[in-house]
């Protein structure tokens, strides 16, 4: 092993501690099921506008209700967490955002439903993963309480899709 690959092993091991010590699964939690919530509401709310199959409609305005529940209910959840729940999409949610807006009608359909499959299939992963991991009771009790309604969601996200 040369010097130079001893040395970054070194400091790497040397900062890891610090790493683990600075993570927050109650963060990681409360940063992830927002963003998944603020993802399903801001992507109905254009699918309210664009689609005109009834299902896909339908569908748009039950998410926008019960996300903004969820949303609701994550920040009383996060409340002497440490966590900051966030208010607006992470860079990635909102580009993905951006480019179902640029989707021609025809395929905008289908990418939205994609997209909300992924989306509850990961915040269904999530809340599993809390509920089994995760110690603060409030969010443990949250993330007790969504998993059925996550499940219900993909679901009929699979139907919409076709799987």
């Amino acid at each position: 092993m040369t010097l130079a690959v001893r040395i970054v092993l070194g400091l790497a091991l040397s900062l890891a501690p610090a790493f683990a010590a600075g993570f927050s699964a109650e963060l990681d939690f409360v940063t992830r099921a927002s963003n998944s919530n603020l993802f399903a509401i801001e992507e109905s709310r254009l699918a309210l506008d664009r689609t005109h199959n009834s299902e896909i409609k339908a569908f748009a305005g039950q998410l926008i209700g019960d996300h903004g529940k969820a949303q609701a209910e994550l920040l009383t959840a996060a409340e002497g967490s440490g966590a900051t729940v966030p208010t607006t999409l992470d860079p990635e949610h909102q580009a993905r955002l951006t480019a179902l807006q640029g989707r021609s009608a025809l395929d905008f359909d289908k990418a939205y439903v994609a997209d909300q499959v992924e989306n509850h299939s990961n915040a269904l992963t999530l809340y599993a993963d809390y509920m089994l991991w995760g110690e603060y009771e409030t969010l443990h009790a949250l993330a007790v309480k969504r998993i059925p309604v996550s499940e219900a969601e993909l679901k009929t996200a699979q139907i919409l899709d076709g799987d």
